[in-house]
């Protein structure tokens, strides 16, 4: 019986020996601890900017302002349209309404971006 008992405890001064010399490495796979942050650095809390210098977008104000108020106007009229889809009564202008949002919504993304 003492040998069974042996065995164990041998596998297991093993185990601590093997892992012991390990010490403070980092495994494999592992997330490193994180750095410390390095002086001179600014730390950044946001999303990048673009920062354009000297590239104004040639914006038309007035288009603009009209896009923007279409696609106000419809996107408010879409809830109350959603509500009547789910009670098994779809518009038949619903579709085309969402279509127009989109064309809208791409025509004012282009003009404002460059």
């Amino acid at each position: 019986m003492q040998a069974v008992i042996l065995i164990p405890k041998a596998l297991f001064l093993a185990f601590v020996l093997l892992f012991q010399q390990g010490g403070g490495q980092v495994i494999p796979g592992t997330f490193p601890p994180p750095q410390p942050a390095r002086p001179g650095l600014p730390d950044i809390e946001g999303p990048p900017t673009v920062a354009r210098k000297g590239l104004q977008p040639k914006i038309n104000p007035a288009k603009v302002r009209e896009e923007a108020n279409q696609l106000s106007k419809l996107a408010q009229s879409i809830p109350p349209d959603v509500e009547k889809a789910t009670k098994g009564q779809l518009p038949q202008d619903l579709l085309m309404r969402l279509k127009q949002i989109e064309k809208l919504s791409k025509e004012l993304r282009r003009e404002i971006s460059p």
